[in-house]
């Protein structure tokens, strides 16, 4: 989740009217994984099919056809290959996964399902196959996927600061950090129950941010830096607020790092840079198409038994969006 800036940031309700007529970059992976530990089984496993899991599936079925029906129209973006300086940082997540498998394992063997429930969302895995299903869901309903170089975030941001896209959805405060100009959170929530509280969505407005504490964002950068990221674990002692006074008194982190007697990092200057100048691919993205029913058929329900309900509930949202085709009546769009 990237460096926690929640105690910065001013996040404002967001009404769907907003978005109307945008398109919104969407951060597939963090998505993906609210679904496969949200829509889970007795055992707390996500939903699955013959053994298949599905739950990612019928996640971004609902999300997708709920965006377009309210107006706004997504552009998924994967998470391409990790930078070096992350990969402690994702060996220490499946250490964590590893330890709560062995742990479900034990719950179920002892027939304790509340422990089970408990553990499996800590268990769950978005895996190669489950990337593929998910790309050939986003064909399915024509809608535009990208694959970052590295970060999904941080090609969203790039692109939503180009102008290519309005916004970016993510849970991950550090799309601020890449530059995003408007950071949407909760949005593919929006509207659900969660511990018994509406989630709603919210905007978080970098410029608002940076004004608000009289910061540039490099400062932004350096602060995250000293908290803690991805790509470097922080510096013992400093959290949001401590690190936002210190940077605004002393400018820069090697400057703090003087006053506070600590060691920068080696790479910093790379650290930054995967901030302030994040790759993207330069193409630029491809348009929106409608969504083929009996290719959704096919798949979602002759593959992986989605319920007749469930479907009919998409397609009625995709049609209500002027965003479905059918095979044997085209119109004037699809030429």
């Amino acid at each position: 989740m990237g460096c926690n800036l929640r105690d910065l940031a001013t996040a404002h309700p967001l009404e769907m009217s907003e978005l109307a007529g945008q398109r919104v970059a969407v951060d597939v992976f963090l998505n993906a994984y609210q679904f496969i530990t949200s829509l889970v089984g007795q055992d707390g496993k996500p939903l699955s099919f013959n053994g298949r899991p599905v739950a990612h599936l019928m996640g971004f079925l609902d999300r997708a056809s709920w965006m377009l029906e309210q107006g706004i129209e997504p552009v998924f973006i994967f998470d391409g290959r990790p930078h070096d300086l992350k990969l402690d940082t994702l060996a220490g997540r499946k250490e964590r996964k590893v330890d709560a498998t062995s742990k479900w394992e034990a719950a179920v063997e002892i027939g304790d399902m509340a422990l089970a429930k408990k553990l499996g969302p800590q268990t769950a895995e978005y895996t190669r196959d489950m990337v593929a299903e998910t790309k050939r869901l986003f064909d399915c309903l024509g809608l535009v996927w990208v694959e970052a170089p590295m970060e999904a975030e941080g090609a969203g941001a790039v692109r939503c600061a180009n102008g290519e896209v309005a916004a970016v959805a993510s849970q991950d405060w550090d799309t601020l950090l890449y530059g995003s100009p408007v950071m949407i959170r909760n949005l593919t929530s929006h509207g659900r129950r969660k511990f018994g509280r509406l989630v709603t969505a919210e905007k978080v407005v970098l410029q608002e941010l940076l004004d608000e504490h009289e910061i540039s964002r490099e400062q932004l950068v350096d602060l995250a830096i000293m908290i803690g990221t991805d790509f470097h674990p922080g510096i013992r002692g400093i959290g949001p607020k401590t690190g936002l006074k210190l940077i605004r008194e002393h400018i820069t982190m090697e400057a703090v790092a003087e006053v506070k007697e600590f060691e920068m990092p080696e790479n910093i200057e790379t650290i930054r840079g995967l901030f302030l100048n994040h790759p993207i691919h330069p193409e630029p993205l491809a348009h929106a198409t409608r969504a083929n029913e009996t290719a959704l058929r096919e798949f979602l329900q002759g593959e992986c038994g989605f319920s007749n309900r469930r479907l009919e509930r998409a397609l009625d949202r995709l049609a209500a969006a002027n965003h479905l085709k059918s095979d044997n009546q085209p119109t004037l769009f699809d030429f």
